[in-house]
């Protein structure tokens, strides 16, 4: 982690601040970095995450490869690079990161974070210069805004569960878009993007396709292995992660051991093919049971969240396979990026169906789609009624959203009864949708899917890395081959339908890729659940959730909050209880709202260790 500010004004107010909110040990251990104009102080000051005072540069995250390089390089490596080919230089950097460097003699500050985004980076500027940092937590509590919340986020994070925008929950602070940099210079700033992804169909041959995708994986997963420590990978059966460990075997890596989660219930338990693809390898596996008293780690859990986001079978799991995995591993390697990659996600099959229904007429399609909406809930994870039910319910949300539309929990209205008035009158609406709809406009493709996939990158995945930052809190590593932006960029030439071939058999090319690594089970399975957790079942019938979830969401800290209105909630717990709604991501979102706001009003006042 690293943290400074550039200015000589702010560097005034900013020097004894940093000491008085940094713990001690933390203080202690790492390296400051000081001049009139710039303070940089950084918790770690090893030669690749330092270059020293003759070169200053702060990296938080890993380097696994530079353009032209035979072997890794060091942090003054970088500095000398990036001397020598300024922004460029950029471009020709695999790995995982954030950076900072001072250029002393142009009184210049560089902030920069890597092309896909795994790297976190935030700043907030001011009239007498820029505060910035690579954790979210330590920068709010250095500018001392716990209670400063912008309230156009709030509504964007219940409207998609997570936040999608550069405006970050809190105000007057922005992060760092993926593949972005940001010059201070002479008191003002400005940011320029050094890289993007074209998604253009150029690759149509499906062998030559199936050959280089997995010599991008083989030389994803060797470059991120390190000869020291041991290795892990959370597995859960499907295609990625269990491609992801079948080379990590390839690679002889020794003692693998391999984390999953097993969730009792029909149509839920993917933890068989976890098991086949551990015995298969000879894994140290371990399976974590995902029971209903699980969900009480939420509070823990947000505890380790910059930003809140809600998916109960990720933030959850995740926590549980961390601590699983805490003292028994370093690196831990997953396979998410997958579904960005190969077209994975079933709303990219969604949009091949409203193109088609799309050509109904409006007056017949209105009326069809609110009997679709009136469907009772199932107690199923995916059947034909739960489907018809929500693409009933997302089909008229703006086309403009994209894949989005399948995605938004809320519509203006329903998002205005649910909030207090006091939160929607002082937030911007119009901020909802923007960051979303502004990257599906600027989409570097040349079709449908490809948009998709664009905007994914710029959004979703980032929501799926999030919860890397509870991984990193508990002093692991997290490896991400499939996020590798050369493999990317490959895979962004792929035809779209090699990714998805006729309506909806997802993942092809990918299939066709790893056949002859994985058995024969995980190759040719149709069920693949994705992180599924019986949670709205278990709203309805457990007494432990009911309990925990009526505890969080009661009247009194709903009404001292002032951000939701209880009654609005009251109902909506009544509609899911009698299985009218689905309702289980709105609760649960609240649910973790409640939970971090509590959290960082209480214990965000140091900067410690796991920031």
């Amino acid at each position: 982690m690293f943290i400074g500010a550039a200015g000589s004004f702010l560097l005034q107010e900013i020097k004894p601040r940093l000491k008085e909110v940094i713990v001690g040990d933390l203080l202690h251990n790492g390296v400051i970095f000081s001049t009139d104009d710039v303070l940089i102080f950084s918790s770690v000051k090893d030669q690749e995450s330092y270059g020293g005072k003759e070169k200053p540069i702060f990296i938080d995250g890993s380097i696994y490869a530079v353009s032209g390089q035979k072997s890794r390089i060091n942090a003054a490596g970088i500095f000398s690079g990036y001397i020598e080919g300024k922004d460029k230089f950029w471009d020709e950097i695999n790995g995982d990161f954030s950076a900072a460097l001072w250029i002393e003699k142009e009184s210049r500050l560089i902030l920069v974070r890597d092309k896909i985004g795994v790297g976190t980076l935030f700043t907030a500027q001011t009239d007498s210069g820029i505060v910035f940092s690579s954790s979210l937590r330590a920068l709010v509590i250095l500018l001392g805004k716990q209670n400063d919340i912008n309230n156009s986020t709030i509504l964007r994070y219940l409207t998609f569960n997570y936040n999608p925008g550069s405006e970050t929950f809190f105000n007057g602070i922005t992060r760092v878009k993926p593949a972005y940099l940001v010059e201070w210079h002479g008191g003002s700033a400005y940011e320029k993007q050094y890289w993007d992804i074209k998604f253009e169909n150029s690759v149509k041959d499906e062998e030559e396709a199936a050959q280089q995708i997995r010599k991008g994986l083989e030389t994803a997963v060797k470059i991120r292995q390190r000869k020291t420590g041991k290795t892990g990978a959370f597995l859960s059966g499907g295609l990625d992660s269990s491609s992801v460990v079948s080379l990590l075997s390839k690679n002889k890596t020794p003692d693998l051991s391999t984390f999953s989660f097993r969730c009792r219930g029909e149509s839920f338990d993917e933890s068989p093919y976890a098991k086949i693809v551990a015995d298969t390898f000879g894994t140290n596996h371990t399976v974590v049971e995902y029971s209903p008293e699980s969900v009480l780690k939420a509070e823990d859990m947000t505890g380790l969240m910059h930003e809140p986001f809600s998916d109960v079978g990720i933030n959850i799991a995740t926590y549980l396979l961390a601590s699983e995995a805490d003292q028994k591993v370093n690196e831990l390697f997953t396979g998410d990026g997958g579904d960005e990659l190969f077209a994975g996600h079933p709303v990219y099959v969604a949009d091949k169906s409203a193109k088609i229904v799309s050509k109904i007429p409006g007056f017949i399609l209105k009326p069809l789609f609110g009997l679709g909406k009136m469907l009772h809930d199932s107690d199923k994870k995916k059947d034909l009624r739960v489907k018809l039910k929500r693409f009933s319910e997302s089909y008229f949300f703006p086309k403009e959203l994209g894949t989005h539309r399948w995605r938004v929990y809320y519509t203006l209205g329903a998002l205005s009864n649910i909030v207090t008035e006091d939160v929607f009158d002082s937030a911007d609406p119009e901020k909802i949708f923007k960051d979303v709809i502004d990257i599906n406009n600027r989409a570097l493709a040349d079709d449908d899917l490809g948009k998709s996939l664009y905007s994914d990158y710029k959004t979703v995945v980032q929501f799926y890395l999030r919860r890397m930052d509870m991984v990193r809190s508990f002093g692991l590593n997290p490896r991400m081959p499939m996020l590798d932006p050369e493999l990317v960029t490959f895979c962004s030439k792929i035809s779209s339908d090699l990714k998805i071939k006729g309506m909806s058999d997802t993942k092809y090319i990918e299939r066709k890729a790893v056949m002859h690594l994985l058995p024969y089970e995980i190759t040719h399975r149709k069920d693949k659940l994705g992180h599924s957790v019986p949670l709205k079942n278990w709203m309805r019938e457990n007494s432990t959730v009911e309990s925990f979830i009526r505890d969080i969401l009661s009247e009194t800290r709903i009404k001292n909050r002032g951000i939701v209105d209880f009654n609005a909630v009251a109902k909506m717990e009544k509609q899911h209880k009698q299985k009218i709604f689905n309702h289980s991501h709105r609760l649960w979102s609240l649910v973790i709202l409640e939970l971090w706001m509590n959290n960082v009003r209480k214990n965000w006042n140091k900067i410690g260790v796991n920031l």
